[in-house]
């Protein structure tokens, strides 16, 4: 691998990663003003539902990443053939219902864990074949995990049934969440933020296929290496001048299709300019190499269109992830 991307790749990292930092995570406020309450039309709403909802819908969705995380970390691409098949097939009769509602514009994508209800997520993420790997990325025992779990379950109940919260249901999930935080953060800095190793052209084996790859590429173009990161290899793209500065995740989505079911993750910078393809070490070397060649083309994904104006259909996808550019200290 050049050494050009090798000493640019640390001295952007050093930005990104200190052994100190602190990962952001969600601040949970409590509501205080007024009595929490308005009018839509003649309903009275309590606000404080909608504050709790946002905050579920954001624990979920990491706890979905965190739960897809350890299962493809041990079993790779065939992690669904470990699920017990009465719930795989379950989900499965759910996807094909979603798939049916395409009609309605929403993200849709078919990736079996996000058709979980809360109770399932939460039997998987404490499933014996997997605790080693949680307790890993989480630093979490499934017994810690499951009784915070489950009385978050009991409030996202509550909101599913239209009853309206108190301040002291929103104390209540507000403790919960804060226990959760340490868990949530231990995830972002082993998987996001933890230190990575360059994978060079002396290897012998995917740094050496993928310095091949490249070996005619315009590096004033594309910036590029692979590197491994605990369980996880990672595929980088840096940034350099290109026409659009936003990773475009319908773009990336329809790029790498065959090769999603291997995919952890796109992860993009938050700021632009820089991706990250993520995958599990036990993946086949055939697939990685294989990525490595759809890779190494340096595909057009990039637009000028930012994240936030992007479809949310294809930029909230489950394989969509986002990272900060800088770890506050």
């Amino acid at each position: 691998m050049t050494l050009r991307v090798a000493t640019y790749h640390a001295a952007h990292a050093a930005v990104r990663v200190s052994s100190s930092a602190t990962i952001p995570s969600a601040t949970i406020t409590p509501v205080t003003d007024g009595l929490d309450l308005e009018f839509d039309g003649e309903l009275l709403v309590p606000r404080l539902n909608l504050v709790a909802y946002r905050q579920i819908y954001a624990l979920e969705g990491w706890l979905r990443r965190i739960c897809l995380t350890a299962w493809m970390s041990r079993y790779g691409d065939s992690w669904l053939n470990e699920m017990q098949p009465g719930l795989r097939s379950a989900l499965e009769t759910r996807a094909e219902r979603n798939r049916r509602r395409l009609y309605l514009g929403a993200e849709s994508h078919s990736d079996l864990l996000w058709e979980t209800t809360h109770s399932e997520i939460l039997r998987l993420m404490v499933a014996e074949k997997v605790v080693d790997g949680m307790r890993d990325l989480t630093g979490a025992e499934p017994a810690f995990l499951h009784a915070k779990l489950d009385g978050i379950r009991d409030i996202r109940n509550l909101l599913a049934h239209n009853r309206a919260l108190s301040r002291k249901t929103h104390i209540i999930l507000a403790g919960l969440l804060a226990c959760l935080e340490d868990a949530v953060d231990t995830f972002k800095r082993n998987v996001l933020y933890g230190p990575s190793d360059i994978l060079g052209g002396d290897d012998g084996g995917l740094g050496s296929h993928l310095d091949n790859l490249l070996e005619d590429n315009d590096w004033s173009r594309f910036q590029a290496f692979v590197a491994l990161r605990g369980n996880f290899v990672e595929y980088v793209s840096l940034p350099v001048d290109r026409d659009g500065s936003w990773p475009d995740a319908k773009c990336l989505l329809l790029t790498f299709n065959d090769y999603l079911n291997g995919i952890v993750a796109f992860c993009l910078n938050k700021t632009g300019d820089e991706f990250i393809i993520l995958t599990p070490r036990t993946m086949a070397d055939e697939f990685h190499y294989s990525l490595a060649e759809t890779f190494s083309r340096n595909p057009n994904v990039w637009t000028d269109t930012g994240f936030e104006e992007q479809p949310p259909q294809f930029v909230c996808s489950p394989k969509i992830w986002f990272y900060e550019n800088e770890v506050p200290v």
